[in-house]
């Protein structure tokens, strides 16, 4: 479970954000998570993974990929929902969640 802050934290950059548990993650989903990319913003579903999976240590999951940006997407099925991710390592979870986001954003602008 987040931090009451943490979560406060992410709040700020997406004012629904909420925890959605499943199969032994916590995932912050990110409603209408706002990206900046290129020269334009898109407005993208996202979940947030702030564990160790699939060989990442943290994971940000997308609703659909962003066209032009990141390498080696993959779908992914999680709350029942399809996911897409890309092959971005390193963003280690000891860092704070918003700043877990903030570097697996970096990688799309």
């Amino acid at each position: 479970m987040l931090a009451e802050d943490s979560l406060a934290e992410l709040k700020l950059i997406c004012g629904d954000a909420h925890e959605m548990p499943e199969g032994g993650y916590v995932f912050v989903f990110l409603p209408g998570l706002k990206i900046y990319t290129g020269n334009q913003t898109i407005s993208l579903d996202a979940l947030l993974c702030l564990q160790a999976k699939d060989g990442y240590p943290t994971r940000l999951f997308l609703s659909q990929q962003v066209p032009g940006r990141g390498n080696n997407w993959t779908q992914h099925r999680i709350l029942d929902k399809a996911w897409h991710t890309w092959s971005w390592n390193g963003v280690g979870s000891d860092l704070r969640p918003a700043q877990v986001l903030a570097e697996h954003l970096r990688a799309l602008r």
